[in-house]
């Protein structure tokens, strides 16, 4: 399976995970109202998986399609991860498995293209697979930084309940709501004729 995935080989974030919230400002058909779990942000560059956004289809699914005989069935939904590289298939698994791909998030858990997971899927080495995902969202140098400073984006800190805890459709409206926001309250300030803005 081809993922055509160029992020540096084995690299491994040891920065303090992040997510990064779509404000109501943001009006992109992809990003409107998307959660992004952050996998590296620096000036170079950053890299992040949106967890919010199901395809509707399930890894159970993806293996039949591809013929490959599983012991167990795996009813984890697949996410769509960006736009980017939509042909990169990768899991969010458990700590106990590292390859060359994997990246580390989080102590609890990394994130593995699929392609090195798959050969172990029916062996004890396998590891705990929480999601799965295609495609990524990636950012210039510097550029998000911008989208954030534009009011685009909200950078929050990393909470493992949003990820293992809430529903999928409930994950912009709880992330808000553990920075101390609600968004039903928030004010869309990118428009200069709305009347409520002083």
């Amino acid at each position: 399976m081809k993922t055509g995935f160029i992020y540096p080989r084995g690299i491994m974030f040891s920065g303090k995970a992040q997510f990064l919230i779509a404000m109501p400002s943001l009006k992109s058909p992809i990003f409107s109202n998307s959660v992004i779990l952050m996998a590296e942000h620096k000036h170079s560059g950053a890299l992040g998986f949106i967890v919010n956004l199901p395809t509707g289809t399930q890894v159970s699914d993806a293996l039949k399609l591809m013929n490959f005989e599983h012991q167990q069935p795996l009813e984890i939904p697949i996410l769509f991860g960006g736009p980017v590289q939509t042909d990169f298939f990768w899991v969010i698994h458990s700590a106990d498995f590292s390859a060359v791909s994997t990246i580390k998030i989080h102590e609890q858990f990394y994130l593995t293209s699929a392609q090195e997971i798959m050969p172990v899927l029916n062996d004890i080495t396998c590891p705990e697979i929480f999601y799965a995902g295609v495609g990524y969202s990636g950012w210039g140098a510097q550029q998000l930084d911008r989208e954030i400073e534009e009011g685009s984006w909200w950078l929050g800190e990393f909470d493992v309940d949003l990820l293992f805890n809430i529903e999928i459709a409930e994950r912009w409206n709880e992330a808000f709501k553990s920075l101390g926001a609600d968004p039903e309250h928030l004010i869309d300030r990118s428009d200069p004729m709305d009347p409520t803005i002083n």
